[in-house]
């Protein structure tokens, strides 16, 4: 991962013509966006000496020849900023007095140790004698100038010299990039009161011997020496660089390559943020492949936008509006990808996911697998609003709604995050693990019927997707599953007979209904839900008496055939059983089934609860009418 980072920072750095110079070390102060304006404290030049003058308000920009002007870059958070531009935070005040007055203070002391020249020196102690002078009037300014921002419109505070008739920002004076550079680069090997420098030593990035190293490169917040026990060689925090050799060619690198991911490759999934870091087997497949990103996003977030429930909607993965799995599944496998999934706090970087070396040609496995499921008709037909727009197709929004987040204290993040991994690495997922969270969802939306049914058939086209990729385990063996099939035209016809529908739907199936104990309880929810129907017109209510007999959808073998003959008696006593064909084939599959099922009570439950929801396939015209005829 470090690697790859470094490698696209050295790119965007060549592009830019950042590499090896100022532009390595200049940060953007509106990562995190909000900021409009630059609040610029005009200093007249006099001679050798400088007077306040006014204070301008500008249009900040992103540009890089702009961001040079800024020269941008956040010190300590108690303490004053690289150089004297500051983010302006609410107190205009203390952002002067705080950031912009202690920066020229702080230069002006340490200008020798930061390697100023003797002119230089005594400009910068002139400019911390100009500012300090005025600082009552420049403050009042600021203030003045404040009010002219409208609300919640963040600025920047910075400094700019008129001279030689013209007008020099910080970032134009080679004082202020010396003193960057310097300051800058200091924090690569002093820290926590210690300094870990070695020379000529071999920098562990690019693996190249270099005449220093520092120990204290820290471009992501998960490597740490701040205590002694995760430093090698004696647990002495000076000898640092040795566990983590890194250059400052490869350190400025990676801090261009960090803020590239940043700003191009960071995306949100389902409540978390994740970077997706190219992996390039050759650099000149890197341009390229660059450019596409660069190139193609932002086209394709307008476009998904807008899409709403049209195709480009329909064949997305996931919830990022700038899908861009799709994108790159179309590549050849000259790539591969890193997707970190990681969560801030306190600027630790905490990562939460690592998933690495996904070829495009595995991003286009997931996307046809997923396409060939969302045309199965039993999700195309069964699933469907009333304006056309359809509610079921195949994304991690689906895998998300059985593992789900419910608050701070109860939350199940982490097994997401880790059947997601193990999706996009294909790895072995277990099949009862899975049909365990289903049923308990299930079981928790039952008293809404409507979510219970797209609940069910959800965690049908879910166990039916990780089956087609082939990493679905039983009891450490993967499970070899038939794929699910297209039923016929045909079924949906008045000409096949119920027995018709019920063996072409078993047969479209088979994977799931492999077992004479399935296909039972599959068929009893059938059953069960026809009795419902009936008694939900019989008494006019959503909830017809016979749904306090389902036990809450916590089912056994006995429960389920109590269930059978509770409904067929039912049915009889309301004169209104037309369904003696399937209560025959129920009797067969049963005694087929033994004694004692192979299933497990979760596995009972979920095809009971399938078979309910799916009983609309098996119905006939004359049944939906209320037609008092037997089927037979």
């Amino acid at each position: 991962m470090i690697t790859a980072v470094m490698r696209i920072g050295k790119w965007t750095g060549e592009k830019n013509g950042a590499a090896g110079s100022l532009g390595n070390f200049v940060q953007n102060p509106n990562e995190k966006g909000g900021i409009r304006k630059v609040l610029v404290i005009l200093l007249d030049q006099q001679g050798e000496d400088y007077a306040f003058k006014d204070v301008d308000v500008e249009e900040f920009s992103e540009n890089e020849k702009y961001l040079r002007r800024y020269l941008y870059r956040h010190g300590g958070s108690q303490g004053a900023d690289i150089t004297p531009t500051s983010k302006f935070a609410g107190d205009i005040s203390k952002t002067f007095n705080n950031r912009i007055i202690r920066s020229l203070r702080d230069i002006s002391e340490a200008s020798a140790e930061l390697g100023l020249s003797d002119d230089e020196q005594r400009t910068a102690q002139a400019l911390h004698v100009a500012i300090s002078t005025s600082a009552g009037a420049i403050e009042q300014r600021l203030l003045g100038r404040t009010k002219e921002l409208e609300k919640r419109e963040g600025a920047i505070v910075t400094l700019a010299l008129l001279q030689d008739g013209g007008k020099h920002y910080i970032g134009d004076l080679q004082l202020f990039q010396k003193v960057l550079i310097s300051k800058s680069k200091t924090k690569y090997y002093e820290k926590h009161g210690a300094k870990s420098l070695g020379r000529n030593a071999n920098c562990s990035v690019c693996q190249t011997e270099q005449p220093e190293v520092y120990g204290f490169v820290n471009t992501y917040n998960f490597y740490t020496v701040d205590k002694p026990g995760f430093v090698t060689g004696g647990f002495k925090q000076q000898d640092a660089w040795k566990n983590y050799p890194v250059c400052l060619q490869c350190a400025c690198n990676l801090e261009l390559g960090k803020r590239y991911l940043n700003e191009n490759l960071n995306f949100r999934f389902y409540g978390f943020k994740y970077l997706l870091i190219p992996k390039f087997f050759n650099n000149e497949r890197m341009e390229e492949v660059l450019d596409i990103l660069e190139g193609d996003l932002a086209d394709r977030a307008d476009k998904f936008i807008k899409a709403g429930f049209k195709q480009e909607y329909i064949n997305r993965l996931t919830d990022a509006e700038n899908e861009i799995f799709e994108l790159f599944s179309r590549k050849e496998d000259y790539v591969s990808f890193d997707l970190v999934f990681y969560r801030e706090k306190q600027a630790a970087f905490n990562i939460l996911l690592h998933v690495e070396d996904v070829l495009p040609s595995r991003f286009r496995k997931l996307f046809e697998t997923k396409a060939r499921l969302d045309e199965i008709d039993i999700f195309k037909r069964e699933v469907s609003s009333k304006d056309g727009k359809r509610l079921l197709i195949f994304n991690f929004g689906v895998l998300r709604n059985f593992f789900p987040y419910e608050s701070k204290t109860r939350s199940f993040d982490e097994h997401f995050l880790d059947l997601v991994g193990k999706i996009f690495s294909l790895k072995p997922i277990d099949y009862h693990f899975v049909v365990r969270a289903i049923v308990k969802k299930l079981r928790s939306g039952y008293v809404d019927s409507p979510q219970v049914r797209l609940d069910c058939l959800s965690g049908y086209l879910l166990l039916n997707y990780l089956a087609d990729l082939k990493i679905l385990s039983k009891g450490g063996e993967r499970m070899e599953i038939k794929p699910i099939a297209d039923l016929q035209g045909a079924f949906w016809t008045e000409d096949m007979d119920v027995l018709g529908k019920v063996d072409a739907f078993f047969q479209a199936h088979i994977g799931f209904f492999d077992l004479a104990a399935k296909k039972t309880c599959f068929l009893i929810g059938v059953l069960v839900q026809m009795l419902l129907d009936i008694q939900q017109l019989k008494y006019k209510t959503s909830k017809p008496p016979f749904r306090s007999k389902l036990q809450g959808l916590r089912l056994t073998e006995n429960i389920v055939k109590r269930l059978s003959y509770a409904a067929q008696n039912k049915l009889e006593e309301y004169d209104k059983n037309y369904y003696r064909k399937l209560e025959a084939l129920i009797a067969q599959y049963m005694i087929a089934a033994g004694p004692k099922w192979s299933c497990t009570n979760d596995e009972i439950s979920f095809h009971f609860t399938l078979g309910m929801n799916m009983a609309g396939l098996f119905k006939s015209r004359k049944d939906e009418e209320g037609d008092e005829q037997s089927d037979e």
